[in-house]
C-alpha cells in the first residue's frame, strides 16, 4: 500500500474516532472496513494523532497482556512475594495464573522455598494457608455474606463479610511456630479499612499466633475497631464479638 493510500485511510480513522470516541478495533474495522496494522497503526496511535484520551476499553489489559506484566516483573524481582506482585502491578495473580507457583513457572525463574512472616514460600506451606484462608472464608459464610478477595489501592484483602448491618475487612494470617501477629500485620488490615472506608476489621489466626501483649486482640485505632480472633472462635457465638464492634 503506497504512503498516500496509507495517509488517506489515516485520515478516515482520525475522523471516525473524533465521531465515536469510545469505538474500538471491532468498530472500525466493521464500519470503515481498514484494518489498523495495514496502515501501521495500534489503537493508541489511533487516539494520540485524534489528540483524544484512550477509550476505557483500551485501557483493559487483556489476559495475555496482564501474564506478560507480571512475568516481566518477576523476572525484574525474582524473590517477589504474591503481595508485592500484585501491589505493584494491579493483577490477581491467582486470578490470572491459577497460583503464585504458576506465575513463576510461566517467568522461568525458580521460587525460592523459604518461609517469610509476610511472603510465605515454600509449596507446601503455600498450600496449608490456602487451606485455612478456604476454612475460615467457609466458617464466615455460614452466618453472614463473604465477598472474597477484594481489590484496594495498596493491595486485595482477603474477604469483606458482612454480618446483618455490618461490613467487615477480614485478613486471614495462618502463622504457625514461633510467628505472632504484630502492628506490621495490623496496619496492613488498617491501610485496607481505610481504602474501602469500614470501620471494622476482623484478623483471623491460630491462637498460638495471638499477640504477646496482654489485651492486644482488641484494638481501636484513628475511629477503626479490630478484633483478633481465631478460626474456631467464628463458631462460638458470633455474637459475642461483633457486640465488641
Amino acid at each position: 500500500m503506497n504512503s498516500k493510500l496509507i495517509n488517506k485511510k489515516r485520515e478516515l480513522v482520525i475522523e471516525y474516532v473524533k465521531n465515536n470516541p469510545h469505538c474500538t478495533y471491532k468498530d472500525i474495522k466493521n464500519n470503515l472496513k481498514i484494518k489498523l496494522e495495514r496502515i501501521n497503526w495500534k489503537m493508541g496511535d489511533v487516539f494520540r494523532n485524534a489528540n483524544l484520551p484512550p477509550s476505557k476499553n483500551l485501557k483493559k489489559r487483556s489476559l495475555v497482556k496482564q501474564k506478560e506484566d507480571v512475568i516481566e516483573f518477576i523476572k525484574d524481582n525474582p524473590e517477589s512475594t504474591v503481595t508485592e506482585i500484585q501491589s505493584k502491578t494491579k493483577i490477581n495473580v491467582p486470578r490470572t495464573f491459577g497460583s503464585i507457583l504458576d506465575a513463576y513457572k510461566a517467568a522461568n525463574i525458580e521460587y525460592a522455598e523459604k518461609d517469610s512472616k509476610d511472603g510465605v514460600r515454600n509449596p507446601k506451606v503455600v498450600a496449608r494457608c490456602h487451606k485455612y484462608e478456604l476454612d475460615v472464608i467457609n466458617c464466615l459464610s455460614k452466618i453472614g455474606k463473604v465477598y472474597p478477595k477484594v481489590r484496594t489501592k495498596t493491595g486485595i484483602a482477603d474477604c469483606l463479610f458482612k454480618y446483618k448491618n455490618k461490613n467487615y475487612v477480614v485478613e486471614v494470617k495462618d502463622f504457625r511456630s514461633r510467628n505472632n501477629i504484630t502492628m506490621s500485620q495490623i496496619k496492613q488490615l488498617i491501610n485496607y479499612m481505610q481504602e474501602l472506608e469500614i470501620k471494622n476489621g476482623i484478623l483471623i489466626c491460630p491462637k498460638e499466633s495471638f499477640p504477646k501483649r496482654k489485651n492486644g486482640r482488641s484494638i481501636q485505632k484513628r475511629g477503626l475497631r479490630i478484633n483478633i480472633i481465631s478460626k474456631e472462635e467464628i463458631n462460638e457465638k458470633w455474637g459475642h464479638w461483633d457486640s465488641n464492634f
